[in-house]
């Protein structure tokens, strides 16, 4: 098998997704390196690797005057593919300067260098993480325009378990699926499924999805964070690399410049929370809420799963001048990312009519429990307000969205007509649906804590866990048979309907 691995600078990734390409060439497979620039083939490792790579600022910066065929550009749409490096550019400040010019000749670079590597070589399957940034999407784009699977790794909101995805808006169609046949009698989930589901939904209180226990997000010790000879040792490579050719590393720029932007952003960070605190409110006794939790940005969550709402203030003003009167707007702020927006964001929101500003340290659950429901992108919070019996207006593509209770607010024009027409009507579904609900999201995934920020070692048992998932999802994607139906993003239900993997 052809398998096209992809890297670039993500944190720490390297380690999972080179040990991952390692075992693949061991069993056989032949597999092409993928990498955004020469930043990310220094702190990766990739020479070391021994493998076929190619590198993108190398052959971005080459790049004649080629185009996408025109076929491609009336079905695809290429410049949303290039948002999330957008917005994370201008959250560490490296976008600026960037001409219509270069965008056009970055998509066009893009496109035909994932093509060529894809023709080249065969490629069979592309590796990685579910999409993310604009390397990964645009490999995804050229990948379905050439018949070739992508196989993402994510993180599940249930503990304990992670996801196999191949289309990042299609997530919701493989629980869907296993859903319809539980609620329609073609699968009954084993009893140990059962039984952990039950205990699950009787500690949704207390339970957390894994990423929040180690993101180290809401670590907000600069000292922590920054003197440790890890921190170091970036610093040397990025001082290694301070006259590369940063104009085509576009996902890195300057890495000098960005470590210093990430550091910085955290010192001001540090020092507006004593600001912004002034701005939260407490929750009063006897209102009337809706619940809106901030997001993380930048995060595939919104660039890529909600990318026409990135900026929330305005998201948030509209929701305020659209709720029926006397109802409140409660906007939580979110525990990994509060005080990294501007003095001036929080102060807007805190200004608007019918809104209350929630500290990030307040009790989700209990603000769930007391809402009279939740508005959201794509946040986890919607997730467990569904569990929670609430109803969800949401905005994004996320995983829960064919539930029952989930209003989709597709045109914000209309947001009054859909709060009036659904605050007050009863649920569609109860707690029954949400057993079965529940039980399908665990049989769509797969045993294992997704944590690409382990050490050598740990890195070395994720893989050993996660590899007998990988090799089987690898040969249903390339060789399905009969005996199976490849549903949503293609994991796999035997004939006898238990899952052939994960379940």
């Amino acid at each position: 098998m052809n398998i096209l691995v992809l890297s670039n600078s993500a944190p720490n990734y390297h380690r999972f997704f080179n040990a991952i390409s390692l075992k693949l060439a061991s069993e056989g497979n032949s597999v092409t390196i993928a990498y955004d620039c020469a930043y990310s083939s220094d702190a990766n490792g990739l020479p070391a690797l021994g493998l076929q790579c190619y590198g993108f600022s190398e052959y971005f910066s080459r790049f004649g005057a080629a185009s996408v065929e025109s076929e491609v550009i009336g079905s695809t749409n290429l410049n949303s593919a290039l948002l999330s490096d957008f917005e994370r550019g201008s959250v560490y400040g490296f976008e600026g300067g960037r001409s219509v010019a270069y965008y056009r000749k970055l998509v066009n670079a893009l496109w035909k260098y994932f093509d060529s590597i894809i023709v080249s070589n065969r490629i069979d399957v592309i590796f990685y993480e579910n999409i993310s940034n604009a390397f990964a999407h645009f490999a995804w784009m050229v990948a379905r325009h050439r018949g070739v699977k992508y196989i993402g790794l994510v993180g599940s909101r249930l503990p304990g378990r992670f996801a196999v995805v191949m289309d990042p808006f299609g997530e919701a169609g493989t629980y869907e699926s296993y859903l319809k046949k539980i609620r329609g009698g073609g699968m009954v989930p084993p009893s140990e499924v059962t039984d952990w589901c039950v205990r699950y939904l009787d500690n949704i209180e207390k339970i957390v999805p894994d990423y929040m226990h180690f993101n180290n997000l809401d670590n907000l010790s600069l000292s922590n964070r920054y003197f440790n000879v890890m921190k170091l040792e970036k610093f040397k490579r990025a001082w290694r690399h301070r006259n590369d050719d940063h104009l085509h590393a576009f996902q890195v720029g300057d890495p000098l410049g960005l470590s210093w932007e990430m550091v910085w952003r955290n010192i001001r960070r540090k020092f507006k929370l004593p600001v912004i605190r002034k701005y939260y409110s407490n929750p009063e006794s006897g209102d009337e809420y809706v619940l809106y939790p901030l997001h993380f940005h930048p995060e595939s969550s919104t660039s890529i799963l909600a990318g026409t709402y990135l900026d929330e203030y305005e998201v948030i003003r509209n929701i305020a001048f659209n709720l029926p009167f006397g109802k409140m707007l409660y906007v939580k702020d979110h525990i990994s990312a509060y005080g990294y927006p501007s003095v001036e964001f929080y102060r807007k929101i805190s200004v608007l009519p019918n809104v209350r500003l929630i500290a990030p340290t307040a009790n989700t659950k209990q603000l769930i429990r007391d809402s009279l429901a939740v508005i959201t992108l794509t946040s986890t919070v919607g997730y467990e307000a569904l569990l929670l019996n609430k109803r969800v207006f949401l905005y994004g593509s996320v995983f829960y969205e064919f539930h029952p209770n989930v209003v989709r607010v597709d045109n914000p024009a209309r947001l009054f007509e859909l709060l009036v027409t659904h605050l007050d009507s009863p649920l569609v579904v109860g707690s029954d649906y949400n057993s079965d609900f529940v039980a399908a999201y665990y049989m769509g995934t797969y045993p294992g804590v997704l944590n690409f920020s382990l050490d050598d070692a740990g890195t070395a048992k994720l893989v050993e866990q996660v590899w007998p998932v990988l090799r089987e999802v690898l040969h249903r994607a390339v060789q399905p048979d009969d005996s199976v139906e490849l549903i949503g993003s293609g994991v796999p239900l035997s004939a006898a309907g238990q899952p052939a993997c994960g379940g």
